[in-house]
């Protein structure tokens, strides 16, 4: 029953804060605040670079590893961290399922 748990972004919108991005996820019952560190945004695209440009862009690619992580557990008090080496893990098959001008586009 919770491997089906749909998540979606809410508010607050994503943003920068000092080097991470941040995000929030809710499932319809709780909401959990997402950081998505520098290295995982620099990761993500080339070229690396760490935007608020990028963490709107790639938000429903990290949505995905953050609903991953909330599945397995990997949550604490609420929050989720997204790491450079979720986003090198994940990034070949779940970047493949964005639409095609999604996919390691060029960040002008």
């Amino acid at each position: 029953m919770d491997e089906e748990r749909e998540f979606e972004l809410c508010e607050p919108a994503p943003f920068l804060y000092f080097e991470n991005g941040q995000m929030a996820v809710t499932d319809g019952c709780s909401v959990w605040q997402v950081i998505v560190t520098c290295e995982a945004m620099m990761a993500t695209a080339n070229p690396p670079q760490k935007s608020l440009r990028r963490l709107t862009r790639y938000a429903p690619f990290y949505r995905e590893l953050a609903a991953a992580a909330i599945r397995r557990g990997d949550d604490v008090d609420g929050r989720v961290l997204i790491r450079e080496a979720d986003v090198l893990a994940a990034r070949p098959r779940s970047l493949r399922r964005l639409p095609e001008r999604l996919r390691f586009p060029a960040d002008a």
